[in-house]
């Protein structure tokens, strides 16, 4: 049987392991499950607004070297 993830482990591992979390133990699971998915949605969003960003910036770019350069920022 596996055992579910406490929402304070899942926030630690959202966040990276080397985040430093203050003491959660009085917020109740349902709270903090609920910050979980909006630290989640926001980086989401976060990173989509950033890839836009990004794309939109190449329109700076002469477009014969477009590919090059995204292929340099995006892998």
């Amino acid at each position: 049987m596996k055992k579910e993830k406490s929402a304070v482990d899942e926030l630690r591992r959202e966040l990276g392991a080397t985040a430093r979390l203050p003491d959660l133990s009085g917020v109740p699971e349902p709270a903090l499950r609920e910050f979980v998915a909006c630290v989640r949605k926001a980086r989401r969003d976060q990173k989509r607004l950033l890839q836009r960003s990004a794309e939109h910036s190449l329109r700076l770019v002469p477009a014969l070297l477009r590919p090059l350069v995204r292929k340099v920022l995006f892998g």
